[in-house]
């Protein structure tokens, strides 16, 4: 059984329709939100899934030439999501920036290393060109504290709702408003917004589904700057609702083939953090892409640097 259809069938014991869960699976993607933390703010009520900063632990045969260590996920504390897939649950995600990542939109050549458990590792000491000058930052991050926000959390895959959430530790977990959406966009993407409180409804979870800018964490989502699923790929969620009333199993070859035929294909943003969150400053996003297969692969030399400001 795929992981489409454990969650349809979770979704319909609940009582939500086999429309709503189509366009929700179409749609929407698991997430992890995350608050950068100073080790005394954290409370033990607290779910700390990895760090940022400070010197990684890494297999001695692994090379650590150039750019800047940032994250270390702990795969096995990320809590699960309905319509869960692609990380793996064991081990550690290790995520590294190009040295110049701020000079570029994109950059093929930061590592992101997924440690499996017991493997052997030691701190590694920072490379001499592993750091940011002196006019751009600190020469190393400081070691902060990771901690994930509980309950459902989704993301969209598109720019659809658009929440203030500036100065609050965790984005509330509210139902998105019709009305946040562009005007232009609302009767496209309220069959959508129907769908998620019909499901907030019948399942008793209010899932985080809004998209807001700054410290984002795991996001199986492209980055929100891009725009990849239009019209087009909405008006064929909306043929995959017919079909998949009669033929449910349908649903993942459809889904795969709009996403693949995208401008970019099936890019999937893996990890974002607003600039000013690692850094102290700045107003950019450094965040990390993979292909989809790649990502259900677990092929993490595949991954993309990003930076967008």
């Amino acid at each position: 059984m795929s992981y489409t259809d454990e969650f349809r069938t979770f979704a319909r014991r609940c009582g939500v329709s086999d429309d709503a869960i189509t366009r929700i699976m179409w749609n929407l993607q698991p997430s992890a939100h995350l608050s950068i933390r100073e080790l005394s703010e954290v409370g033990p009520e607290d779910h700390v899934v990895g760090h940022v900063g400070g010197l990684p632990k890494m297999p001695a045969e692994v090379p650590w030439d150039e750019g800047i260590f940032v994250a270390d996920l702990d795969l096995a504390a990320i809590p699960k999501q309905p319509l869960d897939l692609g990380l793996p649950r064991e081990g550690h995600l290790l995520f590294f920036t190009a040295s110049d990542f701020r000079y570029a939109g994109y950059a093929d050549d930061a590592m992101v290393l997924h440690i499996p458990p017991g493997t052997e590792t030691a701190e590694r000491p920072e490379p001499e060109e592993g750091y940011l000058d002196d006019a751009w930052g600190p020469h190393f991050l400081e070691r902060r504290v990771l901690v994930c926000r509980p309950g459902t959390a989704w993301d969209v895959l598109d720019w659809m709702w658009d929440i203030d959430n500036t100065g609050h530790p965790y984005p509330a977990a509210e139902m998105p408003d019709i009305e946040d959406v562009h005007e232009e966009a609302r009767e496209r993407l309220r069959p959508l917004l129907e769908a998620v409180t019909e499901y907030a409804e019948r399942v008793g979870t209010i899932p985080l589904v809004n998209r807001s800018c700054g410290l984002r964490g795991v996001k199986l989502n492209p980055d929100y700057h891009s725009n990849y699923y239009s019209e087009e790929f909405q008006a064929r969620c909306e043929e995959a609702v017919v079909i998949c009333r009669s033929e449910p199993g349908r649903f993942d070859d459809l889904h795969d083939k709009a996403l693949k035929e995208g401008p970019e294909g099936a890019w999937l943003n893996l990890l974002e953090f607003g600039e000013s969150h690692l850094f102290y400053d700045g107003d950019g996003e450094v965040g990390w892409s993979i292909p989809r297969d790649d990502l259900l692969a677990h092929r993490f030399d595949r991954v993309r640097q990003t930076y967008f400001c």
